[in-house]
């Protein structure tokens, strides 16, 4: 693969000297406008692994100084080779990202695809079961290994109460513990807008409910949330029980040790996003011995969203997670598929912003059947507009 710069007045003039020299195959890798015209970079063909490594390097206008190899404005020469690709620092157009982008989902959907059509041809109910998990909101690979399990059968409702009944339930890790009944400190983690501080309310009354108020302790280190502190300061005025504000480590050191006496200590932790360059700092100001964290996870967010964060807060010891929002989610499978995936044990879920009412202790049956009743509403949706191809999704779904 041979990759030029090419410099000239305009962009017609550039495409004119690729042309020339690199010929009509050629690929425009990146394109931008300089003072006295435009610099095009192109490659004779397209290779993937080395575009991914160029992309890789960080942005400049030029070589790296003492490579040798820097091109003088205008005309054409040849970038360095391969033993340089390293160094070399340039910018992918957006254009082409993007391009590559979209080609990359295709592939995806065209490789789904041609497993289904081969396995069609091989198992007919297998094929019909693998897209009743996909409308599920199942991940492909979990599909594939659930269809592995599957006893011989030639009846669909009884193979599909059995993917679900059996291997899918057997699938969903459930804590051992009940965080209310085992008491210790317990710490809400999660991104900003994922209900930790409904959740730690609703665990509070319950627990206040079975014990009374005076064996239990509330934290926050929430301050960068505006209106966070009066929230939980609120509910704890509800609760007959004082909400403490820590600022640092050390503080929250300090009042864990005031709190010993209390047989639960709930901790509401600031939102950051997964991304966020403070939440290192954050995660390591929680680290102390005896505390429990549980991730807070929201039923409606995105496969991608959900595997960011679990990767992000799993930086500290997770106890657990809990499922919110699960009346706000219209599929319950690409959670489902996070939490087995990244091996997390599901504690309890909430449902509604009833406080306590919306919360209960995970089941994996429950979980499931909820995920199956939400496939059988958007059937019913289905059935509403187009109601041939839908009747079948929807009487497998009345199966679950």
């Amino acid at each position: 693969m041979q990759i030029k710069r090419y410099s000239a007045p305009d962009m017609r003039r550039a495409l004119h000297l690729v042309r020339q020299a690199q010929g009509s195959q050629a690929v425009i890798l990146s394109s931008r406008r300089l003072s006295d015209g435009v610099e095009v970079i192109a490659a004779d063909e397209y290779d993937a692994a080395l575009v991914e490594r160029l992309a890789a390097a960080d942005h400049g206008d030029a070589l790296p100084p003492g490579t040798g190899r820097e091109l003088p404005p205008g005309g054409h020469g040849d970038l360095p080779g391969p033993a340089d690709l390293d160094r070399l620092a340039w910018a992918v157009d957006p254009a082409i990202a993007q391009l590559r982008s979209e080609l990359t989902t295709l592939r995806a959907l065209l490789e789904t695809e041609l497993r289904q059509s081969a396995l069609a041809r091989r198992s007919p109910l297998q094929a019909q079961l693998a897209q009743y998990l996909e409308q599920l909101g199942l991940a492909a690979p979990l599909i594939g290994s659930l269809l592995e399990q599957l006893t011989e059968t030639q009846d669909l409702g009884a193979a599909w109460r059995e993917v679900l009944g059996q291997h899918l339930t057997a699938r969903i890790p459930i804590a051992d513990d009940d965080m209310l009944a085992e008491g210790g400190v317990v710490a809400l983690l999660g991104p900003t807008g994922v209900g930790k501080t409904t959740t730690i309310a609703k665990l509070a009354s319950r627990f206040v409910r079975e014990h009374g108020a005076r064996h239990l302790g509330l934290l926050t280190t929430d301050n960068y949330r505006i209106g966070a502190h009066e929230q939980l300061q609120n509910y704890g005025r509800l609760l007959g029980v004082p909400v403490q504000m820590v600022d640092s480590a050390e503080d929250l050191t300090t009042a864990l040790a005031a709190l010993a006496n209390k047989r639960l200590v709930l901790v509401d932790t600031a939102g950051m996003s997964q991304r966020d360059l403070r939440l290192g700092e954050a995660l390591a100001g929680l680290q102390h011995s005896g505390l429990r964290s549980y991730l807070t996870l929201a039923s409606n967010a995105h496969e991608t969203m959900l595997d960011e964060t679990i990767s992000a807060f799993g930086k500290l010891p997770l106890a657990g997670c809990v499922l919110t929002k699960l009346d706000e989610c219209p599929s319950l499978g690409a959670t489902l598929s996070a939490v087995i995936r990244h091996r997390l044990p599901v504690a309890c879920v909430t449902d509604g912003q009833r406080v306590p009412e919306d919360l209960r202790p995970a089941r994996a049956r429950d979980l499931v059947s909820v995920a199956a009743q939400r496939m059988h509403a958007r059937a019913e949706q289905a059935a509403a507009v187009a109601p041939e191809p839908a009747v079948a999704a929807r009487r497998v779904a009345a199966h679950a």
